[in-house]
């Protein structure tokens, strides 16, 4: 290895093999190599739970002589993440979450005249932490169930962007949620984009506040960046603490294989369908889809105690998020089997490589105690059966495992 010094700086993100202490390494480095006789672990924030690693500020000489360590895993460089959301200016509702049936081609998502049908109390003690811009928690709508959890942006503790707080009211909201008694918690990573390094610090931090609170919790994230192998293993320990992972597929109209976390076969990665039972025209595709949920035209929570109608695989993740909140709460009245709330087969426009699976709460037959939300007016549900088979699947069971 050159001896001259490369003073250009990038952040790095660190993994270290399984056994080794990161402390042990960290004080180490001086003796290991002449790059980093001014290196100070001080200058580094270490993993606790999702990675044996940290990240940090390095030249390329210290990049260099990670990746030469015989203790080093691998080391990636930090990227830049993007919110994924599309601006659209007409919105739909929770209508076909609760029907099996596709709507009359003619049906427009406005005005909110659908019926909700779903198990009560949906949701009730089961903790969502919205990875995403942080959510408006005062608005009307989320009853004081938002909480701020943690920000990781160095930016106010405060959703200036409104992405957040969109996700958050599909998840959980009075008025547009699918889980009306669970928990929201604002977890923020960036007001417009983020950096891997602190998602990963924010998955770090939610595997420690779900040991703590010991409550149900899913996570949402409605973001995405390009391929991320550490970010894919910090998925996954996530599902190894049994914390289902719901990722947005991404709106590049492409295969999802090259977006992070949405690759993970670890995570229930969402596309986007509209009112018609089609795909979403930028919904991203292909075998790490797992499922998708109603996405184009999605009205929700905004900031400053409005509403606003957004479109993309931002707004189809919160609905899973928020079925899998339904499902794993301590008083929900029915079984746990994610993938037999599904229709099969019936979106179009979906590539050949994709799974053809449309999300159902398949509440309305189950027998349970059942709760109408009627949004503004509209006609009651079909008398429809969950009799479809749960699906093959090539991810992981949605609970984790030990």
């Amino acid at each position: 290895m050159s001896s001259t010094v490369n003073s250009e700086t990038q952040t790095y993100i660190v993994v270290l093999k399984d056994g080794i202490s990161t402390q042990t390494f960290l004080a180490s480095l001086h003796a290991h190599s002449e790059s980093f006789k001014t290196f100070s672990a001080d200058a580094v924030h270490t993993y606790e739970d999702v990675l044996n690693g940290f990240c940090g500020t390095f030249n390329q000489n210290q990049a260099e002589a990670f990746e030469a360590h015989p203790d080093v895993k691998y080391i990636e460089k930090d990227a830049v993440g993007e919110i994924f959301a599309q601006q659209n200016n007409a919105p739909w509702g929770l209508g076909r979450l609760s029907r099996i049936s596709p709507f009359p081609i003619s049906t427009k998502p406005l005005p909110n005249k659908f019926f909700y049908f779903y198990d009560y109390p949906a949701g009730k003690g089961v903790d969502i932490y919205i990875v995403d811009t942080g959510i408006d928690t005062s608005h009307p709508s989320f009853e004081k169930r938002a909480l701020w959890g943690k920000t990781f942006a160095g930016t106010p503790n405060k959703d200036l962007n409104g992405h957040g707080t969109h996700v958050a009211g599909t998840a959980i909201s009075k008025l547009y949620g699918v889980a009306k008694t669970a928990t929201a918690i604002a977890v923020k990573i960036g007001d417009d984009g983020f950096n891997n390094s602190t998602l990963i610090r924010a998955l770090d931090w939610i595997i420690s506040s779900v040991r703590n609170t010991k409550r149900p919790s899913v996570v949402n994230l409605s973001i995405g960046a390009a391929q991320s192998r550490a970010i894919d293993d910090s998925v996954e320990k996530l599902f190894r603490a049994k914390i289902p992972v719901v990722a947005a597929a991404g709106n590049s109209n492409k295969d999802a294989k090259t977006i992070s976390p949405a690759r993970s076969p670890f995570a229930i990665t969402v596309g986007a369908s509209n009112i018609q039972d089609k795909r979403y025209t930028l919904s991203n595709y292909g075998s790490v889809v797992n499922v998708f949920a109603p996405g184009e035209e999605i009205d929700s929570t905004w900031l400053n105690g409005r509403n606003s109608v957004l479109s993309g695989t931002s707004m189809a993740a919160p609905h899973i998020s928020g079925l899998l909140a339904c499902l794993i709460s301590p008083e929900s009245n029915i079984p746990l089997n994610f993938w037999a709330y599904v229709h099969a087969g019936k979106l179009s426009n979906i590539p050949a490589n994709t799974p053809n699976l449309l999300a159902y709460n398949c509440f309305y037959n189950l027998g349970g105690f059942i709760h109408v939300q009627k949004t503004v007016e509209g006609e009651a549900d079909d008398n429809s059966t969950c009799t479809e088979d749960a699906p093959d699947n090539t991810k992981h069971d949605v609970i984790g495992e030990a």
